[in-house]
């Protein structure tokens, strides 16, 4: 018997069976850590997913109802622009041509949605520039008289009741706004009874409110016909 070879066979079938051994345990190793990756990965975007959908109003939902993007303001947009774009369009209520076409471009400045602005102005003065509150809310956008020492110094608004510096104001309020919650309906929430106020209803699970509801049916209502023209 030729004890070379018989060695050289056992040798061979040795390595072959601890090839194999390695070969399934790596293969079950990472199998196991492919199996945990994809299940952070899916933890992870869900837990995303619930951070931007607090009461089911989520990111790609922004573009219609407001605006959110990477930039923070710390002073007024420059209001030196030209007039005409084609996508600006009047609405039939009780505001002048050239106070719309205002808004519309300190909308486009801010990358506010043209038609919520609109509609916060209705619901909260009903289009009435003139309209102080018997809290001290002033103007189209009723802008509190305690927010008016800081907007002052912020944006040099003197009159609050003069239509421009007004919707200046509550424009500005409401970038800042979008910078923090980025939601609309949360903005509004915060918009209409302060943040203070907005984030003690938060923590009992509110997230919405009939002005908030109301704002967006208006709002809604706006772009019908923006789509209807």
């Amino acid at each position: 018997m030729n004890y070379s070879k018989s060695f050289n066979r056992k040798s061979i079938t040795k390595r072959l069976i601890i090839l194999c051994v390695i070969v399934a345990v790596v293969s079950g190793l990472v199998g196991s850590i492919v199996g945990y990756a994809v299940r952070s990965h899916t933890t992870t975007k869900e837990g995303v997913k619930q951070s931007q959908s607090i009461n089911g109003r989520v990111s790609d939902e922004f573009a219609v109802y407001g605006a959110y993007d990477d930039r923070v303001f710390t002073k007024e947009i420059s209001l030196d622009w030209e007039t005409g774009d084609r996508d600006f369009i009047k609405f039939d209520v009780k505001m002048v041509l050239i106070e719309q076409e205002y808004l519309f471009y300190l909308c486009k400045g801010y990358n506010l949605d043209y038609s919520l602005m609109m509609a916060v102005i209705q619901v909260e003065s009903d289009f009435d520039k003139d309209l102080i509150s018997n809290t001290n809310d002033y103007g189209y956008m009723q802008i509190n008289k305690m927010n008016h020492a800081e907007l002052t110094k912020i944006l040099g608004v003197t009159d609050y009741l003069d239509p421009e510096q007004n919707m200046r104001a509550g424009c500005y309020i409401f970038r800042k706004l979008f910078e923090k919650y980025q939601q609309p309906n949360l903005v509004l929430m915060a918009y209409n009874m302060g943040e203070t106020g907005a984030g003690r209803l938060w923590k009992q699970g509110v997230y919405s409110t009939d002005y908030t509801e109301k704002v967006l049916q208006c709002q809604k209502q706006f772009n019908e016909k923006l789509e209807g023209d």
